[in-house]
């Protein structure tokens, strides 16, 4: 090892430069410090408790000589504890380079020393606390510069030199810790206050610990103790007096957690008073107390020459005979505050006995003398009542309550239990001006950097468990609901949710023919409108109320669907509201209000689509509006149905224009299914054999109207559904939902009409931001919208022609079946359309569709998307010279056809 000295300065008078010199020494060390391993720091640890173990009888006379404080005996046992309980608790702890991996998830701590620590020490424990930090700092390769209470700065000042040498023998660098000699005010202020500290180690007097506060550097300081004892009659009253004795006499009361003050259930005081004058308590009364009072307290503060004396030296000093073998010297109180000196902290072997009436008496009382010069330490009760031992922890405003157990000796982190971290630095946390409540210890003294890797976001693929598919599937799939579930529960009240045009077309007849075939009682809520609002789930959960249905079948297209969701949800949970159910996430499992699970009245529910776009009966999404017009997507795999019956008969009577609408939202679902940042193998399949199935058929399925087109089209919408249901939207949806609510236009004409514009958006190669996603590492939209021109068999010799080939697909889809191509064809008036421009392009920033977008899209962006998408103008793709591209005229024929009604398909 090298070093950059051979011996510690000892000068009698230290100067500023000597504290440079001494930190510029601290700074060497702390740099051949770093160049350590774990073994040869944990060979360093123990061979410094090991040294300080065999120097605990020496240290402790020296301690007692100096300081004329405690008793050698006890000091004997504080230093021993020091070394053996913090090297046995910290042998097997890492605390040099990576302490922590975790490759699973991608997690590497690491740990790395703070650098220069000011190590301030009291003279009630000198030797224990400076062996105690000095293990601290070598553990975590820290060096440190010790600042003694000046009437222990000899015996603070050997231990240190101890424990440095010890270190040095076995490793560690020269100058690692380091003591100031003879220190004085001016001393310890400009070690404090050095450019070079990094951490000031406060324990000491409260002007000490203030002073390390202020200097500007990081600190962490401990507090004064005033620690009360509440013993009730559950207490075993031998231990009680047993530990309340030897935790009052231990080193003659000095440690600030030593119990000042007990407190006693009337119906036990006059047993535990008892006890305690036969174990060598002597109560004092009168002019005795007064005396003892006097001495004890001035101007607001203990008396040095109190602290650590003997009870029979206090007694001699204010004149007060004592019996033979007096050990503490007490006296009752009532009162607490600081003109009553027995309610203070005392640093000795005195102490206040209360009697309260109650167990809440003696935890008020309690309270009180925590708060008189307490707060933030220490409290110790004597209990077996478990609900009262938690009460008192839940009430007392302090770092540790020691329940049955010597309170001076458990705090340090003794036997008694040994899950209480070795210290003689207890903090008392923010109450109490600290910024540790703990015991503090050596992973205090480090800084834990976090190295995280990219790792796969963990995904899920979640859809009804049963879906039921082909012409005529519906008397099967009900045939199945009727059987017993695995509780063997049968279901038998069915309400069936829908609308009055399925009643007028004869399916709801056929339904509930179905549904009795199977003995089902059945009630009709058809109450349902287009876009359907909180009073269509009012009524719903009016209905349910009457009726106690078990199962809930949904016919219609997506209004009843998703009525029937949200009225199954808020009949389940009447206090749920629509805003907690909309509220907006960026992760599903981390929401801020999480959705409730479903099922606890409404055993199943089944959606029956009777049109093929919204893909409703398959997704955990539904739309519902509230009182005051505006619309709210709902998001929650608890809206999931649990069956789906797709069957294509519903649909043969549906007119043209719904058909080409629904149609092009169920193109819309799966194309931005497809390129989502969520996008995933699972659903990419679903998502593709859509758009086979759609563009194959949807033409026909308006033209024509055949079976084959029309179930196509049906499944090709449902396979989208369940795409979007796990790899979600983007802002095509996003827009469309805010427009369509705007001007009452049908979603699927928004969807259609925005598009093309949001696909050449999203197929920028340079975007101002991309889609934020772990699984989505590069802007990839292009590339899928040329993978889905590639499936339809589109031609084009590169991707960006694929993708243009596939927006020319759609344009002419969308002339075949005459459908407005910009929405001021839709019959948007100019001047609406601009009043609203702004408020339409932030409400879709915020809407839920937007964050799975695979360009992130700033508000200004949406707005451009949505004046081209009205003019008919087209940002062109971007070239490699540029981010934002440039104009150009989407030249697309005018389709002279009015918008459809308010209404006539939705998502």
């Amino acid at each position: 090892m090298t070093t950059t000295g051979t011996k510690l300065s000892t000068a009698a008078s230290m100067t500023p430069q000597d504290i440079d010199n001494m930190i510029a020494t601290s700074k060497a060390a702390e740099k051949e410090f770093m160049k350590l391993d774990q073994a040869a720091v944990d060979k360093i640890f123990h061979d410094i408790a090991h040294v300080a173990d065999k120097h605990r009888v020496p240290l402790a006379k020296l301690a007692v000589e100096e300081t004329r404080m405690g008793l050698v005996e006890d000091k004997v046992l504080k230093n021993g504890l020091a070394a053996e309980l913090i090297r046995h608790r910290y042998k097997d702890t890492k605390t040099v380079g990576i302490i922590e991996s975790d490759p699973i998830h991608g997690i590497t701590k690491i740990a790395q020393p703070v650098g220069t620590v000011v190590c301030i020490t009291p003279c009630t424990n000198p030797t224990a606390t400076a062996i105690a930090k000095s293990l601290f700092l070598a553990k975590t390769r820290n060096v440190g510069i010790f600042l003694p209470h000046p009437r222990a700065a000899k015996c603070t000042a050997e231990a240190v030199r101890m424990c440095h040498d010890a270190g040095v023998a076995s490793g560690a660098p020269f100058g690692w810790v380091q003591c100031v000699q003879n220190p004085s005010l001016a001393l310890s202020s400009a070690v404090m206050n050095h450019d070079d500290v990094n951490l000031i180690l406060a324990t000491g007097g409260p002007a000490m610990v203030k002073a390390s506060y202020s200097t500007g550097h990081p600190a962490i300081g401990v507090g004064s103790g005033n620690a009360p004892v509440l013993v009730d009659e559950t207490a075993n009253i031998k231990q009680a007096c047993g530990s309340i004795v030897l935790g009052k006499t231990f080193d003659n009361g000095m440690i600030c957690a030593a119990e000042q003050s007990v407190v006693i259930v009337d119906s036990v005081y006059k047993e535990l008073k008892t006890r305690l004058e036969a174990r060598g308590v002597c109560f004092l009364e009168g002019d005795d107390k007064k005396k003892l009072e006097t001495f004890m307290i001035r101007d607001g503060r203990v008396n040095v020459d109190i602290v650590g004396q003997a009870a029979k030296t206090i007694a001699q000093r204010i004149g007060v005979k004592v019996p033979e073998g007096t050990v503490v010297l007490a006296a009752e109180e009532t009162n607490v505050g600081k003109e009553f000196p027995m309610s203070h902290e005392k640093l000795s072997p005195v102490l206040a006995v209360y009697r309260a009436a109650t167990f809440d008496d003696g935890l008020e009382i309690c309270l009180k003398l925590a708060n008189q010069g307490g707060v933030g330490h220490t409290a110790g009760i004597y209990c077996t009542d478990q609900e009262r031992l938690e009460r008192y922890a839940e009430k007392m405003p302090v770092g540790r309550i020691l329940a049955n157990m010597p309170t001076s000796i458990a705090a340090i982190g003794t036997e008694f239990n040994n899950e209480i971290d070795p210290s003689f630095t207890l903090g008392v946390g923010t109450q109490a001006g600290s910024s540790a409540s703990q015991n503090v210890g050596p992973m205090d003294l480090l800084n834990i950097k976090t190295l995280a890797t990219r790792q796969d976001h963990i995904e899920w693929y979640k859809n009804p468990p049963d879906i039921y598919f082909n012409r005529g599937c519906l008397e099967e799939a009900l045939s199945d609901c009727a059987k017993p579930l695995r509780d063997g529960k049968r279901l038998s009240r069915c309400i069936i949710v829908t609308d009055k045009v399925m009643g007028m077309l004869g399916y709801v007849d056929r339904l509930k023919d179905a549904l009795e075939t199977e003995g089902f009682v059945i009630t009709v809520f058809e109450d349902v409108n287009p876009d359907p609002d909180m009073a269509t789930v009012r009524r719903g959960v009016i209905a349910c109320k009457q009726f106690r249905p078990d199962l809930m079948v949904c016919l219609g297209g997506g209004s009843p669907m998703d009525a029937g969701k949200f009225i199954r949800a808020i009949y389940e949970y009447p206090d749920l509201s629509l805003e907690d159910a909309a509220a907006r996430f960026l992760e599903l499992r981390k929401r801020t209000c999480p959705f409730p699970t479903l099922g606890s009245k409404i055993c199943k529910m089944v959606c029956i689509p009777t049109t093929s776009g919204t893909a409703s009966e398959v997704t955990p999404f539904s739309v519902i509006t509230d009182d005051e017009g505006r619309k709210h997507p709902l998001f929650s795999y608890g809206l999931t149905p649990d069956i789906a019956i797709i069957d294509s008969t519903f649909c043969e009577k549906l007119p043209p224009r719904l058909v080409a609408y629904a149609g092009i939202d169920a193109i819309t679902h799966a194309t931005e299914a497809f390129v989502s940042v969520a996008s995933n193998e699972f659903t990419e399949g679903h998502a593709l054999k859509a758009l086979e199935l759609l563009t194959d058929n949807l033409v026909k399925s308006y033209k024509f109207g055949t079976n084959d087109a029309r179930q196509n089209v049906h499944h090709g919408a449902t396979l989208a559904g369940l795409a979007f249901s796990n790899s979600f939207l983007g802002i095509d949806h996003s827009l469309a939902h805010k427009m369509g609510a705007a001007f009452h236009l049908p979603h699927g004409l928004c969807c259609g009409i925005l598009l093309p514009h949001v696909i050449r958006y999203n197929s920028c190669k340079q975007p101002t931001r991309m889609g934020i996603y772990p699984g989505y590492d590069h802007p990839q939209a292009m590339e899928g919208y040329a993978r889905i021109a590639r499936t339809l068999e589109l031609k084009g010799s590169t991707d960006e022609e694929l993708m243009e080939a596939y927006i020319e697909k759609l344009l002419s889809m969308y002339r075949a079946m005459e459908v407005p191509i910009t929405f001021q064809e839709a019959g948007v008036p100019e001047e609406a359309f601009l009043h609203r421009l702004n408020d339409i392009a932030e409400q879709a920033f915020d809407d839920q569709c937007t964050p799975a977008n695979p360009r992130f899209p700033l508000v200004d962006e949406l707005k451009e998307i949505l004046k081209v998408a009205y003019y008919g103008t087209e940002k062109a793709e971007n070239d490699s010279h540029g981010s934002h591209g440039s104009y150009h005229v989407l030249e697309t024929p005018r389709v002279d056809s009015p918008p459809t009604t308010q209404g006539a398909q939705k998502k």
